[in-house]
């Protein structure tokens, strides 16, 4: 058969530099060789294949004046998914595409209806990278799975193998290698060299990401390591930052560099905890493993899978654990050694070896 045409769909992409915007902004890129794509966007140029659609953007101004969310008693998300979805409704029009690929769940939800109601005939495929429960799943054709553990709590829930697919989220390594070596990065950010460096590359946040508990965690080390905060308040807490400050000083530093530039950040640092007891994926855990960088992550079935390296796991809900790990990482470098996962996250993660999948994944359901 045909190479499927297929629109790629995610109002975040152009706007949101990082997590699964930027995984549909790569997916995009890496499959648009192989086959007929079209990108709808929030944000960015147009051009022949890529169109940024007018909506109402849900941390935008327009959204403030006019607050229509509050009308249909929901969030913002859902008045940004149901202006996208509008807009996006002329484009799939007389059978352009086979397949509309989207991963936020409002407007899965609304296309899946829609479809129905204007008697459209592509196939909805919807990645779930959420981590939301099972029940909550919405409507689709085919559900992608990007993590075994989900997969596997969606079966246990009652949920149809096979009309889920599990492919891995991709990444590429050539992004996060730097001109300059350690020295000189730690020169260009005015770190010691001989500074022990905790990074985090995640949303500032209590609920999901539980920044606060790193920051606790590294207010009980001895002497002065730097805790490297890099990361978003639109999903955040505010007060997090003057928080970190109140309790670690000048042993903290809190940035949002651009996607370009976070390479250098890994290549700089010691080494990354991540305090989330449950991801979606982690799509920057597998960026700093690929590099080198020794990552800690909590003992979850997720990332035991994700980095199936026992030494990488340990209870981040017991208070004092993760303090007392990189204690013993900060005097002992075989301790940072036992907890590089760079092999197995070029082997398993890197777009290399992901397209194939993801082409397999396009054509099945096309079929």
């Amino acid at each position: 058969m045909s190479a499927p045409r297929v629109a790629i769909a995610c109002p975040g992409v152009g706007l949101v530099q990082r997590g699964f915007e930027r995984l549909f902004r790569d997916l995009f890129d890496e499959m648009r060789r192989d086959f007929s794509m079209t990108l709808f966007k929030g944000g960015g140029p147009r051009t022949a294949d890529e169109i940024a659609l007018p909506f109402l953007a849900r941390g935008g101004r327009a959204i403030r004046y006019l607050p229509i969310h509050r009308l249909m008693r929901r969030t913002p998300m859902h008045a940004e998914c149901l202006t996208f979805a509008l807009a996006l409704l002329p484009h799939l029009r007389d059978d352009r595409y086979d397949i509309v690929h989207v991963i936020d769940p409002p407007l899965a939800r609304l296309l899946f209806h829609l479809r129905r109601i204007l008697k459209l005939r592509f196939r909805l495929l919807y990645t779930e990278g959420t981590a939301m429960p099972p029940r909550d799943y919405p409507p689709c054709d085919v559900l992608h799975q990007i993590s075994a553990a989900t997969l596997a709590d969606a079966v246990a829930s009652g949920q149809t193998a096979r009309a889920m697919r599990l492919v891995p989220c991709g990444y590429r390594p050539d992004h996060f290698h730097t001109r300059l070596g350690r020295a000189e990065l730690r020169a260009k950010h005015g770190i010691p060299s001989d500074r022990f460096v905790i990074l985090s590359v995640a949303a500032l946040n209590r609920g999901h990401k539980r920044t606060h508990h790193l920051i606790d965690e590294v207010a009980r080390l001895p002497g002065a390591p730097l805790l490297w905060l890099d990361g978003s308040l639109d999903h955040g807490d505010p007060d997090l930052p003057d928080y970190a400050r109140a309790r670690l000083g000048d042993r903290v530093r809190v940035t949002h560099v651009r996607s370009s530039e976070v390479g250098e950040l890994y290549a700089l640092a010691d080494v990354m905890p991540h305090a989330a007891t449950f991801e979606a994926f982690g799509l920057a855990l597998v960026e700093a493993a690929g590099v080198g960088l020794p990552v800690v992550t909590h003992d979850a079935p997720h990332f035991r899978w994700l980095l199936p390296n026992p030494d990488c796991w340990i209870d981040m809900t017991a208070p004092g654990a993760l303090a007392q790990l990189l204690e013993a990482m900060m005097h002992d470098p075989a301790e940072r050694q036992r907890r590089v996962m760079s092999d197995h996250v070029r082997a398993n993660y890197a777009w290399s070896t992901l397209r194939r999948s993801y082409a397999a994944l396009y054509r099945d359901i096309a079929a």
